[in-house]
């Protein structure tokens, strides 16, 4: 790895879906050696064996071409292992012997059965520190339950405030809050964790409760019922103290832009932008955020005769342009297109085996004067076997006895329990 914030630290990590690959990914970023132990013969929810909606194109199996699971997996090395078997388990055991930090994602219990709770990783190697992402915890009423970012989000009471209102509960979109904030906590637990071993010497263990973490985000839903007594509503694109704020039409096919005033200075800029400063002056109603509140409906249907007249990415230039707030709202293409991005040199261009080329987004943040580095790019299915094994202390010989044991693999069974395609079997380096 080029980047050397984190250098030297090695990470284990063993989690699916979004909060937890993503949050190794940004340890990987900043220079941390991250091992990926993939499961085996199961595969994780973003290593599909079937093709689904996110498959990227590409000859390859459809587990190695999912574009969640590139996305989340970036700088990483990975070996696939059954921790059930003796030889899989002990794979494990090497590799937290020699670990700073060991990440698991699983429900509550789940790790402690296989044998690799806290109380067993601190007997390996008293100086690793880990971390359990347990949806509800580790202990407590829900202990053993499962949940993922749905279930975050709904229990939480996000989900009971997102959408129109008078659009149906269920009429919700799967993207959950919890997924992108578990991954930004993770770092910080991560951190936090490593800084106090560097003051005891010793390792210690972070219950990481992902609804805990995101229950505190919304103080407000909370706050609303017990200082206030009132149940939050759902507002849609609205905001109850600002007047505008909503999305327009533009005068695109499906073209949209973002509005708000926050005051009346806004108001003012936004006015003259969409060429009816009257609107801002006295004696009109609109003039004062009071008036505007009052006759949120006119304003908003106002507004919308103005903005379709334009496109959206020109209103949005001139209403800035001219002091207030406005952004077309865009897709997910010109996302990656976006000129600010390309001027930040955000984008990546990734080559993969069984992708090709394919552009990606990039890092959270940016460091200076050791900027982060996207070294690696997804890695395949027990990709890295032979090479971490090696560095563990095993043989040629004893590797082969593991894969031909069914305790490392390489790949997943194909749909059907048909063998694995032809020519997936490979050594460490041919991506």
């Amino acid at each position: 790895m080029t980047t050397r914030a984190l250098a030297g630290l090695r990470v284990v990590e063993m989690t699916e879906a979004w909060a937890g690959p993503v949050g190794a990914s940004l340890l990987g970023d900043m220079g941390a050696d991250v091992v990926k132990v993939e499961s085996y013969p199961r595969s994780s929810m973003t290593r599909p064996v079937r093709p689904r909606e996110a498959t990227m194109p590409g000859d390859g199996p459809p587990y190695e071409r999912d574009a969640l699971h590139h996305q989340g997996n970036r700088n990483k090395r990975n070996v696939c292992l059954d921790i059930r078997t003796e030889g899989g388990a002990e794979v494990l055991r090497r590799l937290i012997a020699g670990a700073d930090l060991f990440i698991e994602g699983y429900s509550s219990g789940t790790i402690e059965r296989l044998g690799f709770g806290w109380d067993a990783v601190h007997e390996i190697n008293p100086r690793a520190c880990m971390i359990s992402l347990a949806g509800w915890g580790v202990a407590g009423l829900y202990a053993g339950k499962v949940t993922l970012g749905a279930g975050l989000d709904a229990t939480c009471g996000h989900m009971s405030v997102r959408g129109y209102p008078d659009g149906p509960m269920e009429d919700v979109r799967s993207n959950f809050h919890s997924d992108a904030t578990g991954a930004a906590t993770t770092v910080c637990a991560a951190i936090t964790a490593l800084e106090q071993r560097e003051r005891t010497g010793e390792g210690c263990f972070t219950d990481f409760s992902q609804w805990e973490g995101l229950v505190w985000q919304f103080p407000g839903l909370l706050s609303e019922w017990t200082m206030n007594g009132r149940l939050p509503d759902r507002l849609g694109n609205r905001d109850p103290h600002i007047v505008p704020h909503g999305v327009y039409r533009a005068s695109g096919d499906d073209e949209w832009v973002a509005v708000a005033a926050e005051d009346d200075e806004q108001w003012a800029a936004l006015a003259s932008a969409l060429g009816h400063g009257e609107w801002a002056r006295e004696p009109h109603a609109w003039a004062t955020l009071t008036g505007r509140l009052r006759a949120r409906e006119a304003v908003d249907r106002a507004i919308t005769t103005a903005t379709r007249e334009r496109s959206a990415f020109d209103l949005a230039e001139a209403v800035q342009a001219a002091g207030a707030i406005c952004a077309p709202v865009v897709s997910s293409s010109q996302v990656l297109m976006s000129p600010q991005l390309q001027a930040r040199e955000w984008n990546h261009i990734i080559e993969h085996r069984w992708t090709g080329p394919a552009m990606v987004g990039g890092f959270l943040w940016q460091v200076e004067p050791d900027p982060l580095t996207w070294d690696r790019p997804t890695a395949l299915v027990g990709e890295h076997n032979e090479e971490v094994l090696i560095e563990l202390g095993y043989s040629a010989p004893e590797i082969a006895d593991l894969l031909s044991a069914g305790a490392i693999a390489d790949g997943y069974p194909q749909p059907g329990g048909a063998p694995r395609s032809p020519g997936l079997q490979r050594r460490a380096g041919d991506s």
